[in-house]
């Protein structure tokens, strides 16, 4: 996951912090009980790690620089979600005095083993991805759960892992390194670095959007990375809300199934009958139950919503429900349909402007189902890079270029 590849010290983080809050290198080594000398020295480090210089030092003080400034911004929204999430884990009211010092006490080490073992399913099979011996990893693991008095761990079939708390504190704190490693591409992209961004796309999603916003993006930042990756909904649902997504593009829960995801609705994407563009029924103004009730089906598998919302169809109308192929694989659809006088169900923009020339839509009596709408998942609380935030405006405005056409 990718804030595997940023996980710094937070003692370097809380030194970054105290000079940033005071302005002075003195004032925060009293408050953080450091001398000066090492306060000057996390910071460097820091620094090195980042590859860029936080803050302009002078006779009257310490002040944060262009890139301290976007750096100050993601250190005190990971402060916060980490006493968030430290709340969470110990069972403590979001206002106890206490939870500031408490979240003082977890180390990057503890960190680092507790999401290992989280992603990897038990200790020993993330003591392996480490490179460690078990017991090096259970030491910081253990003093995690010492620190916050509360069990994290519970033995199952596949060995040692993370229990439900375990696993929901991990989750906590792989959002919360989120947001370093998006400080950090904030100030690499503003000195013309790579800035990244990992887009959920569901099947049926119309893949047009994704052409028209990327598009003019990728051409106008030539050095940024977009990543697409395709998935089934509870998939893409759960990457999103772990951190490992930035959104997720395609139909609709309403609710999802996350309370930390939001979902911003763009447009109507209704189910339609489809065929192959030449088959009988495309002659037809409009297609009866009895006119369906005489070809095959092919079925979409029983964990989609448009197979809830053909099986609803064919109990409305009385049609026989003869189940002879199933399958979720859209190109296997395609290549059925298009070779056969089978039916099946998909979306209206799946077939109109996603280049599916060969299939059509049947003019039925009702659409097959309910408003189906189009849009994206994102976090609750998620903070957009530049970048992103560039994109979800070309995304935005190609969506209701669509909408318009509805």
């Amino acid at each position: 996951m990718r804030d595997s590849e940023i996980i710094p010290s937070f003692r370097r983080l809380q030194a970054f912090d105290g000079v940033a809050r005071t302005g002075s290198l003195s004032a925060a080594a009293q408050a953080l009980r450091l001398s000066q000398p090492a306060l000057t020295h996390s910071i460097g480090q820091l620094e090195s790690q980042l590859g860029t210089r936080l803050f302009e030092r002078g006779p009257e003080g310490t002040f944060l620089n262009g890139a301290g400034q976007i750096l100050q911004r993601r250190v005190q929204r990971f402060f916060a979600q980490i006493v968030d999430a430290v709340a969470h884990a110990a069972g403590r009211p979001a206002d106890d005095p206490a939870l500031e010092a408490l979240s003082a006490r977890i180390g990057s080490a503890q960190v680092r083993s507790l999401l290992a073992i989280w992603r990897a399913g038990s200790f020993r099979a993330a003591a392996a991805s480490l490179g460690l011996a078990e017991p090096s990893l259970q030491r910081p693991a253990r003093e995690l759960e010492r620190v916050l008095g509360a069990s994290l761990y519970r033995r199952s079939a596949a060995g040692l892992g993370v229990n439900e708390a375990g696993g929901e504190l991990a989750r906590r704190l792989a959002l919360a390194l989120g947001e370093i490693r998006s400080g950090a591409e904030e100030i690499g992209a503003a000195a013309q670095s790579r800035a990244s961004l990992r887009i959920g796309v569901l099947a049926l999603a119309p893949r047009i959007l994704l052409a028209r916003a990327t598009g003019p993006l990728l051409a106008h930042h030539r050095q940024h990375k977009i990543e697409v990756i395709e998935a089934p909904y509870l998939r893409l649902a759960r990457d999103l809300n772990d951190g490992a997504l930035d959104l997720v593009l395609g139909a609709l829960r309403d609710p999802p199934p996350y309370a930390d995801l939001l979902e911003e609705k763009f447009f109507e994407d209704p189910y339609a009958i489809v065929c192959r563009h030449d088959h009988p029924l495309t002659r037809l103004a409009l297609a009866t139950p009895a006119d369906l009730a005489r070809y095959e089906w092919i079925f979409p598998t029983r964990d989609l919503p448009r197979r809830q919302a053909l099986d609803a169809l064919m109990l409305a109308w009385a049609l026989p429900q003869n189940v002879q192929f199933e399958t979720s694989c859209l190109t296997t659809i395609t290549a059925m349909l298009s070779t056969s006088d089978c039916i099946s169900i998909l979306s209206r923009w799946h077939i109109e402007l996603d280049g599916r020339s060969q299939l059509a839509r049947i003019q039925t009596p009702v659409a097959p189902d309910a408003p189906r709408h189009v849009g994206i998942t994102i976090r609750k609380n998620w903070l957009p890079t530049p970048f992103q935030a560039d994109f979800l405006a070309h995304l935005r405005a190609a969506a209701q270029g669509l909408g318009a056409r509805a």
